[in-house]
């Protein structure tokens, strides 16, 4: 069992190392995509949504956003409550998307603890579906709070995983800044409408070619937007949890293999 006594840092550790270690490779990608999808429902005008752990309750893991692949990052999630029940759904969903990224060899990214589990269903029909315009997609994170900036920052968890069964990227088991250079040379085994929009925009391709150049900058600014999106929806001020978002960069980097 865990101990009771360890400070909120201790444990958000603890429980990081206990979802990496236990996470098989293939189900990194979509770990980090059920983060998203459980704080991307966020409104902030009408204070509705957010990171409240609702993805897990059934009502909303079986909506066509999540189902086929979200049950199998539950159980795992699952597993992590049973071991950890002080930490809240919200807490280990986000989490798990955080030790999805270091699983795939990118950085430790420290995201606090503290949000508030919901016991009703986030509303439906807000999620990004891959087939919108730069427009949409803008407007869809302006409606969280979210910038363009880290719109595109937040595109690059397309590093990873697979969509139609075809990879994002060439090695979509390392989290990299691959994305952003495949986009820049229009290269890649799969793209989305939504990803050829970000590179088209005159808006938001000054960062797609920055992260293109420099990915320790790309793993910034993901580490800073992932952390807030993580956090939309909570009473509770950001900055009460941690002061900032802390970033730590691996050992081995991109040496993760597909257990």
């Amino acid at each position: 069992m865990p101990a009771l006594n360890h400070s909120p840092e201790d444990l958000e550790a603890d429980v990081r190392e206990f979802l990496v270690e236990l996470m098989p490779l293939e189900h990194a990608p979509a770990h980090l995509r059920l983060a998203f999808h459980d704080a991307g429902t966020y409104d902030r005008a009408t204070g509705t949504g957010g990171a409240h752990g609702t993805v897990h309750l059934t009502e909303e893991l079986r909506r066509a956003d999540n189902t086929g692949w979200g049950q199998p990052c539950m159980e795992l999630i699952a597993e992590a409550k049973a071991a950890y029940p002080m930490v809240s759904w919200a807490d280990l969903i986000a989490l798990g998307g955080a030790a999805a990224v270091q699983k795939c060899g990118g950085p430790t990214i420290e995201i606090g603890l503290g949000r508030t589990d919901a016991t009703e269903v986030s509303p439906p029909h807000r999620l990004p579906g891959g087939y919108e315009g730069s427009d949409m997609l803008k407007r869809m994170f302006a409606r969280m709070g979210l910038t363009p900036r880290d719109l595109v920052a937040l595109s690059g968890a397309h590093t990873l995983g697979h969509t139609q069964r075809k990879a994002f990227t060439e090695d979509p088991w390392v989290f990299s800044n691959a994305y952003f250079t495949q986009l820049v040379d229009r290269t890649g085994p799969q793209l989305l409408q939504t990803d050829t929009a970000i590179i088209d925009d005159p808006e938001l391709r000054p960062y797609v070619e920055l992260y293109a150049r420099d990915e320790s900058q790309f793993w910034a600014d993901f580490a800073d937007a992932f952390r807030r999106l993580t956090w939309l929806g909570n009473e509770r001020e950001l900055t009460e949890a941690q002061p900032s978002s802390k970033l730590t960069s691996p050992t081995g980097r991109g040496r993760a293999k597909r257990g």
